[in-house]
């Protein structure tokens, strides 16, 4: 492929990724704000990172810190709306197109590949997994796909393990998944387990031991990047006890029974079913397609049974969890399909037909265009005073600390679905000694205990359904 057709698959790629974000996720400009609680949390934390504080020490989220870092970049670019989040999740999934689009060159021409990428994004895009827009999941997908594009290209072309350079990328992928959300890691386990079999196989355990050198030397790289920078900063300890011991320890609902699976699974499939249907009818035909070598088929298979169990198996199993596995999607469009897609009257009817999808099928698209003076975090920040401090007390973020442009001023700034008795009492305890100026709940009033307030206003926000059904209460010290 020459230079020239690369820039041209780039820049469908990124001109169809900016298009259908801006009618699919609430970070676009289409939107008043990302009604999310998991967005504006780590929009707050970009801020407060921006503003000069540390994750983990000065403010407690239990993500990773690439998923703060690039929120922080976001929030040099806007800090008061979700801009900034719109141009960094267009450029992610521009990159993962892309990949995409290599991937599939292998079976069909840059046309084909580039209008498939665009109709299977579409899919990805309109599917629940995808929530609102700004997951952890969707800044993963190009790792991921690089992951398992060099899987396709490596495997594809030669019967023996992947090359050390190929092999150190994949490492490097997976360290960036490592410090975005290690519960994502599943399918670069399944990597492994398939490189390992084929090292062993082809030069015995001394080539086994090279490859996990290899790989774990690129993926060590963004770790040790981020632990000499938590090193400096006095907050090594804070990274691992709030990213590490806590999310394994305390974040679990407790054991999940077989039926639970069962019902996670479903709702995935009910969820997304385009998207679904197109990973794993392609990964099947892929599995039975005799053109391709026993190693990719080997490779594909590792890597989709352990990315399906981590989703599954290891935890709760969130609506958006899923979308890890979106990736898959775009391993299985044949020869055929792509004969089919090399005329340019198929390739525009997969392009209109995207946007089709994205601008009619996004389950967001109830918000697109909405007025933000209509929202209720839009109301409500007009109660707040100019440099007043705010506590979100119950719930996720609901927004109000990006709507009146205010920073937390304590270390826990929202009550976060983990068991942290220190979160807890701490909230409690800025409550008690009235230490905000004003103090935001949702669902549920204030305790009467905490009589140092006074309710001065109550609206209606969105909830998980997109329903106007989230009370919001706002107090203020008296």
């Amino acid at each position: 492929m020459t230079r020239r057709e690369k820039r041209k698959i780039g820049l469908f790629c990124l001109t169809a990724s900016a298009v259908l974000l801006l009618l699919c996720s609430q970070c676009s400009p289409l939107y008043p704000i990302n009604v999310w609680g998991d967005a504006n949390c780590l929009l707050t934390v970009g801020r407060v990172m921006k503003a000069g504080g540390v994750v983990y020490r000065d403010i407690y989220e239990q993500k990773g810190p690439t998923l703060y870092l690039l929120h922080m970049i976001a929030a040099c670019m806007s800090d008061s709306s979700f801009l900034g989040v719109y141009v960094l999740e267009a450029l992610s999934f521009a990159a993962a197109l892309c990949l995409a689009c290599r991937m599939m060159l292998r079976r069909m021409s840059a046309r084909a590949a580039c209008a498939l990428s665009a109709l299977l994004g579409a899919c990805v895009l309109i599917g629940g997994a995808f929530s609102r827009g700004d997951s952890a999941e969707e800044f993963c997908l190009p790792y991921l796909m690089a992951a398992l594009m060099l899987a396709h290209e490596e495997y594809g072309q030669h019967p023996g393990p992947m090359r050390q350079g190929a092999l150190f990328v994949c490492g490097l992928m997976a360290g960036m998944v490592a410090t975005i959300k290690f519960t994502i890691l599943g399918l670069f386990v399944g990597l492994c387990i398939a490189e390992g079999v084929l090292a062993l196989r082809s030069g015995g355990i001394r080539r086994a031991l090279m490859s996990a050198g290899v790989f774990l030397a690129g993926m060590l790289l963004p770790v040790l990047l981020w632990s000499a920078y938590f090193a400096a900063h006095g907050a090594l300890g804070d990274m691992y006890t709030v990213y590490i011991h806590n999310n394994i320890f305390l974040y679990s609902d407790g054991a999940r029974t077989a039926m639970d699976v069962l019902h996670d699974v479903w709702d995935a499939v009910r969820g997304n079913a385009l998207w679904v249907l197109a990973a794993v009818g392609g990964v099947l035909a892929l599995l039975t397609d005799r053109q391709d070598r026993l190693s990719l088929r080997l490779s594909v298979l590792c890597m989709a049974a352990c990315a399906f169990a981590a989703v599954f198996l290891l935890g709760r199993t969130w609506p958006y969890s899923p979308l890890a596995l979106a990736v898959f999607a775009f391993i299985g469009p044949g020869r055929r399909l792509g004969a089919l897609m090399n005329r340019r009257a198929a390739c525009a009817a997969a392009c209109a037909l995207a946007l089709a999808m994205a601008l009619l099928f996004s389950p967001n698209a109830y918000l697109r265009g909405e007025d933000r003076e209509n929202l209720a975090q839009t109301r409500l920040a007009r109660y707040v005073h100019e440099g007043a401090t705010l506590l979100q007390y119950s719930h996720l973020d609901d927004g109000l600390y990006l709507t009146t442009g205010t920073l937390p001023q304590q270390k826990y700034f929202v009550r976060l679905n983990v068991n942290c008795e220190e979160m807890l009492a701490e909230l409690d305890r800025y409550v008690a000694e009235a230490i905000p100026d004003y103090v935001l709940t949702a669902w549920e009033p204030l305790d009467a205990k905490f009589d140092r307030y006074q309710l001065i206003a109550t609206d209606a926000g969105y909830d998980d359904r997109n329903r106007i059904n989230k009370l919001l209460y706002l107090y203020r010290r008296k």
